[in-house]
């Protein structure tokens, strides 16, 4: 994978609270196809249109992502977007129980600084370099980092609407 995450992998005993915290679960296939599982689709989904269209705009997206694992909100990968990124420099990337992507941190050690609680950010913070992690020097600007950042949910979308059209509807704003 990358060194972060082989990093984490060596660093779990050490950052045992923060991975704790996050319900964090490791997965060692980036194409991990769990998040993309649409087992739960009755028939009477997988006749609908609408709804096949966004399950091959949710699959084409999850390609772009190399996946490490699952936390409480969700699958966690490295996205490499329709650029493709190299895993090394590509953000961290949630896929939501809702179904929504969101980029989380440009880097591991952000992803899990800026997901502990407000009041553990100093600690886990110490505790990530301490494993050797780079991490930024507070939440403010983990998130500046990750603001003109690819969205997921934005590609999702385009492929989405890529369907509509060739179905002969308009596209969703």
């Amino acid at each position: 994978m990358t060194p972060d995450i082989e990093l984490l992998r060596d660093s779990l005993d050490e950052l045992e609270d923060q991975v704790d915290y996050l319900e964090l679960e490791l997965v060692d296939t980036p194409d991990w196809a769990e998040p993309s599982d649409t087992s739960y689709l009755t028939d009477e989904d997988r006749s609908d249109p609408e709804t096949m269209d966004n399950v091959d705009a949710m699959q084409q997206t999850n390609r772009l992502i190399a996946w490490f694992g699952r936390d409480m909100e969700g699958f966690v990968g490295l996205w490499r977007g329709p650029d493709d990124t190299p895993l090394e420099s590509a953000p961290v990337v949630r896929l939501d129980t809702e179904g929504q992507y969101a980029v989380v941190a440009r880097t591991i050690g952000d992803y899990i600084a800026i997901s502990v609680d407000e009041d553990d950010f100093d600690a886990a913070r110490e505790a990530l370099i301490d494993a050797g992690f780079e991490v930024s020097k507070s939440s403010a600007d983990i998130w500046q980092s990750i603001e003109d950042l690819d969205d997921p949910n934005e590609f999702r979308g385009k492929l989405y609407n890529a369907g509509r059209v060739r179905r002969g509807l308009d596209p969703i704003e």
